[in-house]
């Protein structure tokens, strides 16, 4: 190891006094992370989750301004481009629509803002500012964020009476001042940390902070994926074993599937890489990949072991499984209808439950494919491709929970749309992508600041 690499491990070695993070040896980057990721019970209490990107690029935007008289940004690369470019096709299919044709769906221009527009930004100004956070920071608030979690679930188990927050009777600071939330007991309007579905016998599925259990679990799945970034074996499995049991408690199936296959495949990209080299394994999943959805004979054996996972996973909420069946296949006759430029809204609802409406439960078939087309899909597309050849290409900038997170989400977002449609989702994605390594310059200051 050089000196660089002797000096970054000294003050990270500093960064902490005991069990405690000091404030005074990170960055201001850090810091906010830290902060935010430690204040996520604040922000569910505010209510505040649905324009949280839009609300924290406006503080980094007005300290950029206070600071340097302007928001620093060079020209954007590829991955930046080509989701501007999705957003600006989405917002320009919407105008069209209402301006020239006066339909009206259930999208907004500020779904379109918040979803699009703002990921885009906030990737701009980290590829535009190098921004970098420390793994070790982001491991201690979400050790932080974890044990909150657990020390609620045993208040709710054993303290708090259920009657508390079912009925939903409990408004958000929002859903007060606003007035909003008569009925959309699942939203941002009411402090509901569980749902009344049965499990096992009396166990309810719970979402704590997060709004929906489903949310919940993609980020308990973020901090495993950082748990197993951390050096500190104790503290990685002791992570992992509290990962595994919130995720039990989360009831999301699809994350039950993908994360355990993320994890595999991770341990099998280090094992062939330190042998072949990153190039060669990436060749070979090439390859793989290919055989995989070409060879019929390949395609059915493989189909057949997902398909008895799945259904083993099921049988925990079958009643579930059938509802989103039957979404799926009136999703996917309503792009047949209109295959191009879909249809800007979510069709009508397959049962009592408002969410569970055609165009609802998949990132692929409805976010994308049923609302924004085969157009807007492969938009997208390019547009996450060139994101992972960017990565790839500084990828000795960064640890692998970037590739990690990207393998996550794409493995769930087949039957979970929230990977998309949740506002708050492109801010795991970004902080995984800015995790790294700052420069020792950087560091030092902040020692002697």
């Amino acid at each position: 190891m050089g000196q660089g690499g002797r000096g970054i491990d000294v003050l990270n070695s500093q960064l902490f006094t005991g069990v405690w993070l000091r404030w005074q040896a990170i960055t201001l980057g850090e810091r906010f992370v830290c902060a935010n990721i430690i204040c996520i019970p604040i922000w569910w209490v505010l209510g505040l989750f649905e324009y949280l990107p839009f609300l924290l690029l406006g503080m980094v935007g007005a300290y950029e301004v206070w600071r340097y008289g302007k928001f620093r940004l060079t020209s954007p690369q590829l991955p930046v481009i080509t989701l501007l470019v999705f957003g600006m096709y989405q917002l320009g299919r919407l105008l069209v629509l209402r301006v020239v044709y006066f339909q009206y769906g259930t999208i907004n221009i500020s779904d379109i803002l918040i979803l699009s527009f703002c990921p885009a930004i906030w990737l701009w100004y980290i590829q535009s500012n190098k921004i970098k956070i420390r793994l070790e920071v982001v491991a201690w608030a979400c050790t932080i964020s974890v044990l909150q979690i657990i020390t609620f679930w045993l208040l709710l188990q054993f303290v708090i009476p259920e009657t508390v927050f079912w009925p939903p009777k409990l408004r958000t600071v929002s859903g007060l001042l606003t007035g909003k939330g008569v009925g959309e007991a699942n939203k941002n309007y009411y402090l509901l940390p569980f749902l009344a579905r049965t499990l096992i016998e009396d166990f309810n599925r719970f979402s704590f902070f997060f709004i929906f259990p489903e949310f919940f679990a993609v980020f308990v799945g973020f901090i495993s994926l950082v748990a197993l970034e951390i050096k500190n074996r104790l503290q990685s499995s002791l992570l992992l074993v509290a990962c595994v049991f919130l995720l039990f408690l989360s009831a999301t199936r699809i994350v039950w599937v993908a994360l355990p296959l993320v994890i595999g495949l991770r341990y099998v990209f280090i094992a062939l890489s330190k042998r072949w080299g990153p190039q060669v394994v990436i060749l070979l999943v090439a390859i793989a990949s290919f055989i995989t959805f070409s060879l019929p004979p390949a395609t059915n054996a493989i189909f057949g072991k997902v398909t008895g996972s799945i259904e083993a996973v099921n049988s925990v909420r079958a009643d579930s499984s059938e509802v989103r069946f039957e979404i799926y296949r009136q999703t996917w006759l309503g792009v047949l209808e209109d295959p191009f430029w879909g249809y800007m809204s979510k069709g009508e609802a397959i049962s009592a439950t408002k969410s569970s409406s055609v165009g609802s439960h998949s990132a692929i078939l409805g976010s994308l494919l049923y609302r924004t087309g085969v157009f807007g899909t492969l938009m997208f597309a390019v547009f996450w491709v060139s994101l992972f050849l960017w990565l790839y290409a500084t990828r000795a900038e960064r640890p692998l929970i970037a590739f990690t997170m990207m393998s996550f989400y794409t493995l769930v977002a087949p039957t979970l749309a929230l990977v998309y449609d949740m506002p708050i989702s492109s801010l795991l994605l970004l902080l995984s992508i800015a995790i790294g390594q700052p420069p020792l310059k950087t560091q030092r200051k902040m020692r002697h600041a």
